[in-house]
């Protein structure tokens, strides 16, 4: 897949994430139907947050030959109902800026920015093109999770694989 089609599909995260919020009734936003699972609440409000370490990763890549990423890992360093404590509306604004600034910056890299080689000890290999990709998945993933809150029944919901 091309990089303008992943970059217009990035573009697009805010629109469908804010879409399916929207359509979910307010009362089932902070409820956590699995235990020790997140909300949707709390899954909408991951994406905003960890897009700022996501940006950061991205603009290291631009700025730095061969980075060296430590490893995010959500839910270790704050308390867990972190995310339940922040504004859902403050979040999701957050994320769409924070998403126009991911792609425009994205936008300027140069071929060899793409190219640049990166190490993390989570990952076997990590590059712009990869971490793109990866961003993507992330999205979605998170979006999913939303969805399956929001519209499996009792009976069908289950700890996810």
């Amino acid at each position: 897949m091309l990089i303008d089609t992943k970059l217009q599909i990035l573009a697009a995260a805010p629109d469908l994430l804010e879409d399916l919020i929207a359509e979910i009734p307010k009362d089932l936003l902070k409820i956590r139907r699995i235990k020790g699972k997140w909300s949707i609440h709390e899954h909408a409000c991951h994406l905003a947050e960890a897009q700022r370490m996501i940006i950061g990763r991205f603009k290291r890549f631009k700025q730095e030959k061969s980075p060296t990423f430590v490893p995010y890992l959500p839910g270790t360093t704050v308390p867990d109902d972190n995310l339940a404590k922040m504004d859902l509306q403050e979040q999701l604004t957050d994320f769409r800026a924070n998403r126009q600034v991911m792609v425009d910056l994205l936008k300027s890299y140069t071929q060899e920015n793409w190219k640049n080689e990166g190490s993390h000890p989570e990952y076997k290999q990590i590059n712009p093109l990869l971490w793109l990709r990866h961003v993507l998945m992330h999205d979605h993933f998170h979006m999913y999770r939303i969805e399956e809150l929001w519209l499996t029944t009792e009976a069908y919901l289950r700890q996810p694989n």
